[in-house]
């Protein structure tokens, strides 16, 4: 597999590690936010699979730095392979505690070998670089502790411009607040777009910001890339809007439409069209979630002189149709209904 083909992620076990001086915020929230996805594939008729655990390596309780007591379910020993492990973030220098966890660190590279995915929030991301986990791969830290990690561990490459990295199976994010844009993303990997849309909605003051401005992966776009495609997306950015034909952007870059599209998979991990569509639905969502302007206004300023064609596209692409979308992300999150 090309290793930046995405991979496959499924949702049926969270395992969340107990460790001292864990910021409890770092897993509550992503917790929560399965426990909406829980619900709303409920909603949908589909059997709820997901299933969270705290484990450690003692059956020792840890009281965390907010005063909330945390047992473990089970010894590290004793769990199963998980879908998703949760790595929270740490309080002040996380090395020292990273040092006295050692069965942690091997549990996580035993877990890994077996399939598993990691989340790392934070200073968390420590674990991962102990474990040799992120060595030669991208990844993202607290700004804080980054200097100290950098020295600890040379190989990992940091990347402190961007909040939320991912390698393989290994997502990091840099801070306590960019795991709800993380748990999105996961979220939308594991149950598709619809259940994802509908939890961002619930925790959007959470959200702060689309996955696509802070997301750094292996097949991210950079200077050592192919500048002449690198160029060409700064330049769809600009002209999405217009008609474009696969020739068009082809005569933009002063390619053959053959070699872009060989040269633009190889930066984007998409052909050239397919790319232009997702740029003009992601405009498309933001219009509806903004303004009120009608869907044929929607769809021209999106890039779509067929209204119908861009509705069949956006409910292709969202499970939704845009009026459906709208409603939606304007409509209260909770109703009380009287007895």
């Amino acid at each position: 597999m090309n290793k930046n083909t995405p991979f496959p992620l499924t949702l049926h076990t969270v395992i969340i590690p107990i460790v001292e001086r864990m910021i409890i915020t770092s897993v509550t929230l992503p917790l929560e936010m399965l426990q909406a996805a829980n619900t709303y594939t409920q909603l949908q008729g589909r059997t709820s699979l997901i299933r969270t655990h705290f484990c450690r390596h003692t059956n020792q309780p840890e009281k965390t730095t907010s005063g909330i007591v945390l047992n473990p379910d089970s010894l590290l020993s004793q769990t199963e392979k998980a879908d998703l492990v949760l790595l929270p973030a740490l309080w002040r220098n996380p090395l020292p505690i990273v040092r006295r966890n050692r069965p942690l660190i091997q549990w996580i590279i035993e877990q890994y070998n077996a399939g598993t995915h990691f989340a790392a929030a934070g200073t968390g991301v420590a674990f991962l670089a102990e474990a040799g986990l992120l060595n030669d791969k991208p990844a993202t830290t607290h700004w804080y502790y980054l200097h100290n990690l950098q020295k600890r561990y040379p190989r990992v490459k940091f990347k402190p411009n961007h909040l939320i990295t991912q390698s393989e199976r290994i997502y990091c994010a840099g801070s306590v607040n960019s795991v709800a844009d993380l748990m999105i993303h996961i979220i939308r990997l594991s149950l598709g777009n619809t259940i994802a849309h509908q939890v961002e909605q619930q925790f959007s003051h959470e959200i702060r910001r689309p996955m696509e401005d802070s997301y750094f992966t292996d097949g991210h776009p950079t200077t050592d890339d192919d500048e002449t495609i690198i160029v060409l997306l700064d330049w769809l950015q600009q002209h999405f809007t217009q008609e474009l034909t696969l020739q068009d952007i082809s005569d933009a870059a002063g390619l053959t439409p053959r070699t872009l599209a060989r040269r633009f998979k190889a930066v984007t991990q998409e052909a050239p069209m397919k790319y232009l569509q997702k740029l003009r639905l992601h405009q498309a969502s933001e219009l509806l979630r903004k303004t009120n302007l009608n869907i044929i206004e929607i769809a021209l300023q999106s890039g779509y002189n067929n209204p119908n064609y861009f509705s069949r596209l956006f409910r292709a692409h969202y499970q939704l149709t845009p009026a459906a979308f709208r409603k939606s992300v304007r409509s209260k999150l909770f109703s009380i209904k009287d007895n």
